[in-house]
């Protein structure tokens, strides 16, 4: 189960930031109440952000890198247990922080959600600070028997997840009260998976969150290898199927151009339904986080650069992963024997 799956909030307030002008950088504008959603607004909100945060999602741990005075960090830490008095006041200070780091009039304006809240089995606190841009549409609404469509130009937190960003810092062990001991972070940004927009999503989680990408990123993306090399070898399918898979995760490695990683992402894209619980599970055991990672392949280029089958005899078929499976092919495969299909002719022996 993920953290994020028992998201709870508490007080939420909204305070809108501005691009900078021809002047320079222009004041947030402040709310000075927190907001009170409807039971069912409040919880269709929490659906949403616990479903992004969550397993399944481009949600990444996160490093944090800036502790100092003002940071986003140090906000967290006064504000998750703060009055709402002192809530209110507070939270001003995050959007002055991020008045302060817009200097590109690229970046969007938009609003600033500021949550309190707790999630995880044992409730422990945490502060979500979501940046929502703005966008229009239409609400429809039935009016003595006609359906009327209004036209809004304010919306916010739609489905539309490229429309929003979201960090959160979480404590890692509950307290009733006080100040949390240690924090922990994720960012949620769909900016961080794409490589044409690494500046966008660094502007958000390095600048104004003061995060920063696991420096054991390269640890991480060996272990996803082997785990899921390990579940492969070990899953009841057949070995055409199994050298299918190893190619679809050199794919998923190597082709894909995008920064992170995620099981569930590649159980949805290759695996056959009735192998992704069971690849869940091998993957929950070795502690392989459910939320996305940093992709730095460097400690497995060697291994993704070829590609080996080994048999009994100690005899092996070696070649480069990119058309592996389409050059190799195994027609046939038995406790005693392997019947193989290579596409190419004989050019010499050693």
């Amino acid at each position: 189960m993920s953290i994020f799956s028992n998201l709870k909030f508490k007080r939420i307030i909204l305070h809108n930031v501005h691009k900078p002008d021809d002047k320079g950088a222009v004041a947030p504008t402040l709310s000075i109440d927190v907001t009170n959603l409807s039971a069912n607004g409040k919880a269709k909100l929490q659906e949403r952000v616990s479903s992004v945060l969550g397993s399944g999602s481009s949600s990444l741990e996160m490093e944090i890198a800036d502790k100092k005075k003002n940071s986003c960090y140090d906000f967290a830490r006064t504000l998750i247990p703060a009055t709402e008095k002192k809530f209110i006041a507070d939270s001003a200070g995050i959007a002055q922080r991020h008045t302060d780091i817009h200097t590109s009039r690229q970046w969007p304006d938009g609003t600033l959600v500021i949550i309190s809240a707790t999630c995880d089995a044992d409730n422990k606190r945490c502060l979500i600070i979501i940046k929502a841009e703005q966008q229009a549409g239409f609400t429809e609404t039935l009016r003595k028997g006609k359906i009327v469509l209004d036209y809004l130009e304010n919306l916010i937190l739609t489905p539309q997840s490229k429309l929003y960003k979201i960090g959160i810092f979480f404590e890692t062990r509950a307290k009733p009260s006080g100040e949390p001991d240690t924090l922990q972070a994720h960012v949620f940004d769909s900016n961080i998976k794409a490589n044409d927009d690494r500046q966008a999503a660094r502007y958000f989680y390095s600048n104004f969150l003061g995060l920063k990408i696991p420096q054991n990123a390269s640890q991480r993306t060996r272990d996803f290898f082997e785990y899921t090399t390990e579940y492969i070898d070990q899953a009841e399918i057949g070995d055409d199927r199994k050298l299918d898979l190893k190619q679809a995760l050199y794919t998923y490695l190597k082709v894909e151009q995008t920064q992170t990683i995620e099981s569930s992402e590649f159980a949805t894209k290759y695996l056959d339904i009735e192998l992704r619980d069971d690849y869940s599970t091998h993957m929950d055991s070795k502690g392989f986080p459910e939320t996305a990672i940093a992709k730095d392949t460097k400690l497995i280029n060697r291994k993704l650069a070829r590609r080996k089958l080994s048999f009994s005899g100690n005899i092996r078929i070696t070649g480069p992963s990119e058309n592996f499976t389409n050059l190799v092919k195994i027609l046939e495969s038995t406790e005693e024997s392997t019947r193989i299909e290579i596409s190419g002719s004989l050019i010499g022996q050693e």
